[in-house]
């Protein structure tokens, strides 16, 4: 048989359920306002330069070797190994700005993955930060990218 408490029931814990709700209620409205606030202040740090070069990279990245061994009829045993090569791909893009050129790389991680969607020749929207580059495709799907090089643009 259990036995209730007076912390069980009573004021007490209508008092701890209303400063839950309250609280809740407190975070479903700052919570908006500050992704919002983050998001616009974000927006505003775009940067337009124009696609002029694009090629996809394999890299080296290393191997695996997997080893078998059977036992045979007579107690011996028999071995097998197998070495597999791995590589990194890499989508690199070179972006031209009237001050500056960036060669990025953006790591496809997967072999179904689809590098940032964007036209040679025409014009990117991004952003940098340090040596990290985020891209906007022209699907409007945000890439993450490293800076590999920039430079200054030469005028012409």
């Amino acid at each position: 048989m259990k036995t209730h408490s007076p912390e069980d029931s009573g004021p007490h814990r209508k008092k701890i359920h209303s400063r839950g709700a309250a609280m809740k209620r407190l975070v479903a409205l700052l919570l908006p306002t500050l992704l919002l606030t983050t998001t616009l202040a974000f927006a505003s740090d775009w940067q337009t330069g124009k696609l002029t070069d694009t090629e996809k990279q394999e890299v080296p990245s290393g191997s695996t070797t997997t080893y078998n061994s059977d036992r045979n009829n007579d107690g011996s045993r028999n071995g097998t190994s197998h070495t597999t090569n791995e590589t990194d791909t890499y989508q690199v893009f070179t972006i031209e700005t009237p001050t500056k050129t960036y060669i990025v790389r953006e790591k496809l991680n997967f072999p179904w993955s689809k590098p940032a969607n964007i036209t040679l020749g025409e014009e990117v929207k991004f952003t940098v930060s340090g040596n990290k580059m985020t891209i906007l495709d022209d699907d409007q799907k945000q890439h993450k990218a490293s800076i590999v090089k920039a430079s200054v643009t030469q005028p012409q």
